[in-house]
This record gives structure tokens, sequence and C-alpha cells, in this order.
């Protein structure tokens, strides 16, 4: 097991055991089992380890996020089929146009399933900016992004 895999498997523990409210409180507890990190190194390891923070008697804390990504996969198919209005690639960007209200969700959605073409995730009301790269990026997330959208979305265009 190499250092990485190791520290992640300390981390795993920790938040399985204990009810760690912060990233601080994360790293002493790391340095208390003899591993020192960086603060964005642990910020990197929260996110591919999936932690989240929830909220539980008006305190949060860090658990293991227990979505797989087969079911972020589902609920981006869920979301292409019911509320995708255009989606299409624009130089190292992918557009994705939705119905009003619900880009943000695409944007948790693409986060969360982190696909490597996706740098960053822009969203407002009704557009979501997918933030990639460079040009030849932008359209492997695009056409990735395609496998999730229904048949004829893009049959008639």
């Amino acid at each position: 097991m190499n250092k990485i895999e190791s520290r992640h498997q300390v981390i795993r523990s920790l938040v399985s055991e204990k009810k760690i409210h912060t990233q601080q409180e994360l790293q002493d507890l790391l340095e208390l089992n003899g591993i020192s990190v960086t603060q964005s190194t642990l910020s990197r390891d929260i996110k591919l380890l999936n932690l989240v923070k929830i909220n539980e008697d008006d305190t949060s804390y860090y658990v293991i996020n227990s979505i797989a990504p087969a079911r972020w996969e589902k609920r981006l198919r869920f979301y292409m089929e019911d509320a995708l209005v255009m989606l299409r690639p624009v130089q190292h960007q992918v557009v994705l146009k939705t119905l009003p209200g619900l880009a943000q969700s695409f944007g948790s959605i693409l986060d969360a399933m982190e696909l490597t073409e996706v740098v960053a995730t822009v969203c407002g009301d009704d557009v979501c900016l997918i933030v990639c790269e460079d040009n030849d990026t932008a359209q492997a997330c695009f056409e990735k992004l395609k496998e999730y959208t229904p048949p004829f979305f893009f049959s008639n265009r």
C-alpha cells in the first residue's frame, strides 16, 4: 500500500469512528496518527474519498457519501431525459442549457461524477457551463455527455 492509499485508509477510519466537524479537526487527527498533510492535499483527499458534510442536531460533520457512481450516472440520464434543452461544445467548454432552475442540479451531478474531462462547472439558473482544458477535451466531454441523452435528442437537429 502506498503513502496516499494508507492516508486515505486512515481518513476513512477516522470519519467512520468519529464525528469530525472541520478540515482542521481532521488534519489534527491525522497528525496524531503520524500523518502530516497540507490543507490543499486534505481538500483533494476529501473530494477523492467522496466525503460530504451532513447536518444533524444543529451540527455538521463529515461522512462517506454512499451514492455509487452508477447512481450518479442514472441520475444524470434522468435529468438529461427530462430537463435538457441544449447541449453543445463551444471552444474549450460545453454549454448545457436546462429547464429553468435545474442547471445547478446538473452541475452538482457532473461534479460528483468527477469526469476527467471536466475542469469545473459554472451554473446559473438554466445554463451550466462545463469548462474543459482545451477544445479537444471539450469535444470528448460533449461526446461522453451525449451518451446520457435520449436517442431522439440529437436525431432531429
